[in-house]
């Protein structure tokens, strides 16, 4: 089995991440000092709702017209993201591209290091809580933050998007009422060999793990049923080549993939799917929330609070990722992405605190564990 990238709790990540070592952030803070930044947000938060985008437009043009965006959006993503933005408002996206845990690690080493280069960051929600509890990232109040439901904000930052996990099957070679119904049928004996685990889906372990037993299973019944998944599975690393397996045939079922991937690879013509020909599925989804944040020592705040503004309006940027089959954190016309899916709660706080231990206990599962293609 492959090692996973994920095997730092995040005490230990922060403490890579930080040029002078967690020894030199008192209190688990980044000092914010004073500038040009504050007046930024500060006279744009001072103006009725209805008047803050103008103003944050104008300010954002003498800043240079520039957004430097950090984002683990896939390439796919977030290009069509910054077009439109740029369409929208003529300012220039510069973004960089990496995993979330780079993202959280290249921002705090430029804030230790007093060399802020991100005006906004997009990623997901372990890494938005991290840099939230440094201290790092300023309030949004504006107008488009009450489009967004209770579920999708958080202290600092708002989600910007969903992940969906639901199984995945390829049709041709899972035929209608053979495909699951609960996530207790991965574990059934016609499933053996039949499906691929993602090597770090521990946040997908943790969830079903805890919603099995809020529902009455005890530890012994949940760990009896995740032994005969490990044993009916095969791993591989990566949810877009575990959907490129399922497409080719390779793989006849994924124990868990993002429904938009599923989507996306479906409206392309592959014989894959997430749902069952009901159009209902009765395994209970989590949702995991991406979200934004505009830093508090933005190069160009203006630009920072334009984007995350855009980003979480219903016709501006969650309407682009509407289109690219991504689930939006705010009720979209036209928005399908939960078309019958029965969603349970998705344990943000929980794993915001977690110590690592969900990705060991995860690692421990899939040890020994055969990958897929080999």
């Amino acid at each position: 089995m492959r090692p996973r990238t994920r095997l730092l709790p995040l005490s230990a990540l922060l403490c890579t991440a930080l040029l002078a070592g967690c020894g030199g952030v008192p209190g688990g803070q980044i000092t914010v000092s004073a500038g040009d930044f504050r007046s930024a947000y500060e006279q744009i938060s001072a103006l009725p709702k209805d008047q803050q985008r103008a103003k944050a437009l104008e300010l954002a043009k003498k800043e240079g017209g520039t957004l430097s965006l950090y984002t683990s959006m896939t390439a796919d993503i977030v290009e069509p993201v910054a077009q439109a933005f740029e369409k929208k408002y003529g300012i220039k996206v510069v973004s960089f591209r990496g995993n979330s845990e780079t993202v959280l690690q290249r921002t705090l080493q430029e804030l230790q290091a007093r060399k802020p280069g991100a005006d906004a960051v997009e990623t997901n929600f372990l890494e938005m809580t991290v840099l939230a509890g440094k201290g790092v990232l300023a309030d949004y109040a504006g107008p488009s933050l009450a489009r967004v439901g209770k579920t999708g904000r958080f202290k600092h930052w708002t989600a910007s998007r969903f992940n969906v996990f639901l199984p995945a099957w390829n049709t041709r070679l899972i035929k209608p009422g053979h495909e699951p119904r609960s996530w207790e049928d991965l574990a059934k004996p016609e499933y053996k060999g039949k499906f691929t685990l993602e090597l770090s889906d521990s946040d997908w372990f943790a969830n079903v793990t805890g919603y099995w037993l809020d529902h009455g299973k005890s530890q012994a019944e949940v760990d009896s049923l995740w032994k005969r998944i490990a044993a009916n599975g095969h791993t591989t690393k990566g949810h877009t080549t575990m959907m490129q397996f399922l497409t080719a045939g390779q793989t006849p079922m994924e124990a868990m993939n993002y429904t938009y991937i599923t989507g996306r690879a479906a409206e392309q013509g592959a014989p894959v799917a997430y749902l069952p020909k009901s159009g209902k599925s009765t395994i209970p989804a989590f949702a995991r929330p991406n979200g934004v944040g505009m830093l508090g020592q933005a190069p160009h705040p203006a630009s920072a609070w334009l984007f995350y503004d855009w980003l979480l309006a219903p016709d501006g940027g969650q309407r682009v990722i509407v289109d690219q089959h991504l689930t939006p954190s705010t009720k979209v016309p036209g928005d399908h992405s939960l078309d019958g899916i029965t969603l349970a709660p998705f344990d943000v706080a929980g794993l915001s605190k977690d110590d690592g231990s969900w990705d060991r206990k995860y690692d421990a599962l899939l040890r020994g564990v055969p990958q897929s293609g080999k």
